[in-house]
């Protein structure tokens, strides 16, 4: 009986051995695997990551952005260097056509403001006070309306004083153009004194389509969809 009990002691004894070697096999696999994971996570953190895409569409560098009812909408601020008034609303529609894009309208007042306070800013750093800036629009009988197709409403129109005239201008419909003007706008040599009584910063004026045209600095503005 002796003898059974030591047999079976002895046959613990080396059952548990077994076990604690198979154990200690199991946490120095499970370590080795967990640093092997840990050398990839780090190898995967070093590698230089693909800037993410913005999502939705964007404007091209240069153009101001706009959310619209239908989509984004970006314009476009052009400058011939024009400053003797030979450029056109076809000149400038020709331009805008070469970007694959249209003369704009503007939506709302915040378009029309930006565009004009941007405007503003190319007018100064040329030297000039006041410029005029051709529009995708038209104006006849007491209707005006946006021709780029996209602008819908009036609340993109906020007109000078006593406009749109009645003036029977070269062309019918007559075009409308941005009126930019500093503040401190002194009349020059092909200047008229009562545009500062008219006109504020980013009115509109119904005006002849052809060239030569006042004021003598021609701008334009291009619209287009986002992509």
């Amino acid at each position: 009986m002796k003898k059974l009990f030591l047999v079976f002691c002895f046959f613990l004894v080396v059952l548990g051995h077994k076990r604690s070697r198979q154990i200690k096999k199991f946490v120095e696999f499970d370590s080795s695997q967990s640093a092997w994971s840990s050398s990839w996570s780090s190898e995967e953190d070093r590698r230089p990551r693909k800037p993410q895409k913005p999502k939705g569409p964007r404007c091209d560098a240069g153009w101001l952005q706009f959310e619209r009812p239908n989509g984004v909408w970006c314009i476009l601020i052009g400058n011939p260097n024009v400053l003797n008034g030979w450029y056109s609303q076809q000149d400038a529609q020709n331009a805008c056509t070469s970007l694959g894009a249209i003369l704009t309208g503007f939506q709302n007042n915040n378009e029309r403001m930006t565009v004009a306070q941007k405007a503003l800013e190319m007018t100064t750093g040329a030297g000039r006070t006041v410029a005029g800036l051709w529009l995708g629009a038209i104006s006849a009988s007491g209707s005006s309306q946006w021709t780029d197709g996209q602008t819908t409403g009036i609340e993109g129109f906020k007109w000078g004083v006593g406009e749109p005239d009645s003036n029977n201008w070269p062309a019918n419909p007559a075009c409308i153009q941005q009126f930019i003007i500093s503040p401190n706008f002194v009349a020059g040599a092909e200047d008229f004194a009562s545009w500062k009584t008219y006109f504020a910063n980013g009115d509109l004026d119904r005006y002849q389509c052809g060239s030569q045209a006042y004021p003598r600095m021609r701008l334009y503005a291009c619209g287009k969809k986002g992509v």
